[in-house]
């Protein structure tokens, strides 16, 4: 076992021992999968993930169905992946084929208490996810607890940057003082509040390059405007489209510009992560 995963791998000769016997102690979830099988590349990290979170209150035994013949022909498993939890030595729940993290989380959840989760990490998985309402709600729950939770505070001003409220994120940033691990964070993404200076008539600069797809002021300004309206996807856009066209233009000005908005949004983003392989692309 890993002990840090808590992930087992069994076949025909320790199935009884790890799964069925064990499954008398703590839920077993059982993955049935195969090296051919497209989908169970998929299904299994999200199942390792869970084993880790979940840390011992379910153990994740894995079976390759081609070593492990006779597992596969008592559980009659007729397509990969295929998914059983067990307690009390049967299966009491399970599933075939891909599926989406959300249903398999559900399923866990259904059958294993869940480990309590810091509020911080919670806004995390909203954020990841896209639920801004829910990260709002566990970056206050962090500040009931520690009103100079630099983390939170700097979330709750990227919310509000991204909602294109300037005011309520400089209020957030402001209550980052030097000293505030997180007061560099801070600062740069303070740093994207001073996109105001540039910042024109949104529909003049679209009009604008769309006359002239290679005018990189009209480009730079059109993120700029997008980026204090808190439109990050289109001002990521608008300045990698000034990297495309003009290294040179203030001295690399699109890509420093897209560096800021990283910081700002946070890189771990899929936003980010997207438009960091994007850049990278013009880049080298």
């Amino acid at each position: 076992m890993d002990e840090q995963t808590y992930v087992y791998n069994a076949g025909d000769a320790d199935f009884q021992e790890r799964v069925l016997l064990r499954s008398q102690e703590v839920p077993v979830l059982l993955d049935c999968w195969a090296t051919w099988c497209g989908p169970c590349k998929t299904i299994g990290p999200i199942l390792e993930t869970l084993a880790k979170e979940y840390e011992g209150r379910f153990e994740l035994v894995k079976v390759d169905i081609d070593k492990a013949p006779q597992v596969a022909m008592a559980l009659r498993v007729q397509s990969v992946p295929t998914v059983y939890l067990f307690k009390g030595g049967r299966p009491v729940d399970g599933f075939q084929g891909a599926q989406p993290e959300s249903a398999i989380r559900a399923l866990v959840e259904r059958h294993v208490e869940a480990p309590e989760i810091a509020p911080i990490e919670l806004a995390k998985r909203a954020l990841a996810r896209g639920d801004t309402d829910a990260a709002a709600g566990a970056f206050r729950t962090v500040l009931e607890g520690d009103s100079e939770d630099g983390e939170a505070l700097l979330g709750m001003a990227r919310l509000a940057l991204g909602h294109g409220d300037e005011g309520a994120a400089l209020g957030w940033l402001d209550k980052i003082t030097e000293g505030n691990p997180m007061y560099s964070n801070a600062e740069k993404l303070r740093g994207v509040l001073n996109f105001s200076s540039d910042a024109g008539d949104l529909a003049a600069l679209v009009s604008a390059t769309n006359t002239d797809p290679k005018n990189v002021d009209a480009w730079y300004r059109l993120g700029a405007t997008y980026a204090v309206a808190g439109e990050m996807n289109a001002a990521l856009d608008s300045f990698l489209e000034v990297v495309k066209h003009d290294r040179s233009f203030r001295d690399d000005g699109g890509r420093k510009a897209m560096l800021s908005l990283f910081e700002a949004v946070g890189m771990d983003d899929p936003l980010v992560i997207t438009h960091r392989k994007r850049l990278a692309a013009y880049l080298f």
